[in-house]
């Protein structure tokens, strides 16, 4: 709980430091992209604070090659 709180807590403050030097440069592309990538890292970081299993690039990577792997009979 208290990790989740603490994660969030920064991204506030990371969003409060950053957004206005974006705005006060009108920089309407770098604040979409900011915010849209600081949304998305705090998910997943509030994710992993409450022990929510997430997917693994190397696991579609893996199936991947075992299917192709199957395929070929070796």
């Amino acid at each position: 709980m208290w990790a989740t709180i603490a994660v969030i807590a920064v991204s506030i403050l990371i969003f409060f430091i950053e957004f206005p030097r974006l705005k006060r440069k009108k920089k309407m592309k770098e604040i979409w992209w900011f915010s849209t990538l600081l949304l998305i890292a705090t998910t997943f970081s509030v994710l992993e604070s409450r022990n929510v299993q997430q997917p693994n690039p190397l696991d579609y990577i893996q199936a991947f090659y075992t299917t192709i792997h199957s395929w070929i009979g070796l």
